[in-house]
């Protein structure tokens, strides 16, 4: 089954385009540079919510070795190479993960 790491933050103000590019153009390829780190992707809050009180605007969601959780998350915590811009606010990232309890299921569409 999928285990996925969820990082929502966002950027300090007026830093947008910095944070963007750090992110997508360093982050994520270091990330996945560390052994357990198996895909990356960046997302942006959509303007049609259902819940109108939205704390963050981006979201990062990485697929980790389902295998060894712990071992992952501890590869990360030992990761020396990892380049933090001054561009996200640090008080905004919230941290999740979540392993499938379900197989995945497609529409009709």
């Amino acid at each position: 089954m999928t285990t996925l790491f969820m990082v929502r933050s966002n950027p300090k103000p007026g830093q947008e385009t910095a944070f963007n590019d750090w992110y997508t153009d360093v982050h994520l390829p270091e990330v996945l540079g560390i052994q357990g780190f198996l895909s990356a992707q960046r997302f942006t809050l959509n303007a049609a919510q259902i819940q109108s009180d939205q704390a963050q605007s981006y979201l990062a969601i990485y697929e980790i070795d389902t295998d060894n959780v712990p071992g992952t998350l501890e590869q990360l915590s030992k990761a020396t190479q990892l380049n933090m811009s001054d561009a996200i606010d640090p008080t905004s990232i919230d941290i999740s993960i979540f392993s499938a309890i379900t197989d995945k299921l497609t529409g009709i569409n």
